[in-house]
């Protein structure tokens, strides 16, 4: 057998990460509906602040548990991959200069500053050996590979098991190396940008809300109170503090975050790419909608 597949720890990892984004939407959802009940303008502001931050970490911790959930550790005879998420790392074997537990130094491993279960990810520097990068679930039991240009830090569930299959791959030689490679996330990003329809849909949604934004801004301090709801008859119903309309350009960047990171998954493969359009085009309706909600608002306050 030429080739060794190890995954990392990942329970503890995906429930911590699933627990966590409920406990944010919670938060997220709680902000947004004492917004619409609070009465004076700092606490309004305060909880659409909390509701507004706690929308912008989800989309970190889903794709930190779709990378933990697709990662792997794969060995063969003529290199070592390493998966984590949308950072990929073809590693050719004479290229590998040594392999062991992270135990084995004489110093601890100085660990990123910001990690959690199943997510231990980002770069330090090591002394005597340069550049260390974390590919892993958790920070203990980890195996050092170490390349002339940096070491990587990985966490594979069977420890023994993939330290046995190096030795033995190394034994038996590499008959044609991988190719070098190394992918990270940001590859995607200018993928998306490169692509005309991708750039013009997301200009689009950006710019459409950032007029949304304004155009509230700007209308709030000229009236006091505004009409949020109608009566049966489609006239304005009980009026609310004009501040209140900032709900609107709030609730549509809640979607247009939305339909980015959706599409930004799908956008991954070619023959899914279709749907980033679709979510993406969604967005800029989405915005539009929202502009003609805010002029009907205030034609009719």
């Amino acid at each position: 057998m030429d080739e060794f597949l190890f995954l990392p720890q990942r329970r503890i990892g995906l429930f911590f990460h699933a627990g966590a984004i409920l406990l944010f939407l919670a938060v997220a959802g709680i902000g947004l509906w004492q917004a619409t009940q609070a009465v004076m303008g700092p606490i309004f502001l305060f909880y659409l602040l909390i509701s507004l931050s706690s929308v912008l970490v989800i989309p970190l911790l889903a794709y930190r548990a779709y990378a933990l959930r697709s990662a792997f550790y794969s060995l063969e005879r003529d290199g070592i991959r390493l998966r984590w998420g949308l950072r990929f790392e073809d590693i050719p074997m004479p290229a590998v200069m040594w392999v062991h537990p992270a135990s084995n130094l004489s110093s601890s491993l100085p660990l990123p500053w910001l990690r959690w279960p199943g997510a231990v990810l980002g770069t330090r520097r090591l002394a005597g050996t340069g550049t260390l990068e974390f590919l892993a679930a958790s920070s203990k039991n980890m195996i050092l590979v170490a390349t002339p240009d940096r070491v990587y830090a990985i966490s594979p569930a069977d420890v023994e098991g993939f330290l046995q299959a190096y030795q033995r791959l190394t034994e038996m030689g590499s008959l044609s190396p991988l190719p070098e490679r190394s992918i990270y996330p940001t590859l995607l990003l200018r993928q998306v940008w490169e692509t005309r329809a991708a750039r013009y849909l997301l200009l689009g949604s950006l710019g459409l809300s950032l007029i949304l934004l304004v155009w509230v801004s700007v209308a709030i301090p000229s009236r006091q109170q505004v009409y949020l709801g109608y009566d049966p008859s489609g006239f304005s119903g009980d009026a609310v503090p004009s501040l209140r309309l900032l709900l609107l350009p709030v609730i549509n960047t809640f979607f247009v975050l939305a339909d980015l990171f959706m599409g930004l998954f799908f956008f991954r493969r070619e023959e899914s790419q279709p749907f980033s359009y679709l979510l993406w085009g969604s967005g800029v309706l989405t915005s539009l909608l929202f502009l003609v909600a805010v002029f009907s608002i205030l034609r009719l306050s």
